[in-house]
């Protein structure tokens, strides 16, 4: 009984530190050089029908994806599809052309978030396109354990750095179509 009770107020006590030294904020930076023209790349992330031909979300999380609104435009969003039924979107947010294109994105998970991706275009003088990512995520607390707990954390980061490999081979002409 002694070692279960010292079981139980270890955990306790384990969860309350977590809670008050975790971050709340999730934000990393990521780039990757692609050997393709600022516009087909721009397009490539702006276009939701585009982006998912190429995004690692839709295979490794086995859903689908439908386009809501004018592709390509403030206010379009890839609907997520598990078993025919929404989970979760991605709206675009903000356009600033051959510059910037910025999402929000909602799911359903056992924690409380608020999630934006900002994909930044600049192109070089040999012709080539550097695409920056930047990822920026605010957990409420106390769920905001639970990321960090089951690892949701570094996949997240993992999947965004397929998704820079994938928006390169796509843009470059070396995949067609990653969704199948």
């Amino acid at each position: 009984m002694n070692i279960v009770f010292a079981l139980v107020v270890g955990l306790l006590v384990a969860l309350v530190l977590l809670n008050y030294t975790l971050p709340v904020k999730v934000q990393y930076l990521e780039s990757i050089l692609i050997q393709a023209p600022l516009n087909k790349v721009y397009d490539a992330v702006r276009y939701q029908d585009q982006l998912m031909s190429w995004s690692a979300w839709p295979k490794e999380t086995k859903s689908d994806c439908r386009v809501e609104g004018n592709d390509g435009t403030l206010g379009a969003k890839t609907i997520y599809l598990r078993k025919g039924k929404a989970f979760g979107y991605q709206e675009v947010i903000e356009l600033k052309e051959l510059e910037h294109v910025g999402f929000f994105l909602t799911s359903k998970a056992p924690f409380e978030q608020t999630t934006h991706l900002h994909f930044y275009f600049k192109s070089t003088e040999d012709s080539k396109t550097e695409v920056s990512l930047w990822f920026d995520n605010r957990l409420k607390k106390p769920s905001h354990i639970l990321p960090y707990l089951f690892g949701i954390i570094r996949w997240t980061h993992s999947m965004h750095l397929k998704d820079l490999q994938g928006l390169k081979e796509y843009a470059e002409g070396i995949i067609l179509d990653r969704a199948s």
